[in-house]
């Protein structure tokens, strides 16, 4: 998809997480045709707890207007050691918030006419 950036923090890059990324990155802007671009960040922080390191995806995608930032920062979900459960998590986040916004936007629109 264009407009779509990935960038990692705290840990090698991966293709297999980029992969990844891109394809939910795509049927995200598949689904909402008025995104203009993604930017997602994958970390890994190091905490300093006894658990194991919890992945950080945040995302930015960018509605004419606005910029609609997930951040899924969870230290208390073990599963989110898993990198694609963090990554499934995260865009399903963004669809809710996207679709919020979206449907807002058709119903005003409504209203106008």
């Amino acid at each position: 998809m264009k407009g779509l950036e990935i960038s990692f923090r705290d840990i090698e890059h991966s293709d297999a997480i980029e992969y990844q990324i891109r394809e939910k990155a795509s049927k995200l802007a598949s689904r909402y045709d008025e995104i203009t671009g993604i930017r997602a960040v994958v970390g890994l922080p190091h905490n300093h707890s006894q658990k194991g390191n919890i992945a950080h995806i945040s995302l930015e995608v960018g509605l004419p207007g606005e910029t609609v930032a997930i951040t899924h920062d969870h230290h208390d979900k073990s599963e989110h050691e898993n990198m694609y459960v963090a990554l499934r998590d995260a865009f399903e986040k963004a669809q809710r918030k996207i679709g919020k916004i979206h449907n807002k936007r058709i119903d005003s629109k409504r209203r106008m006419h």
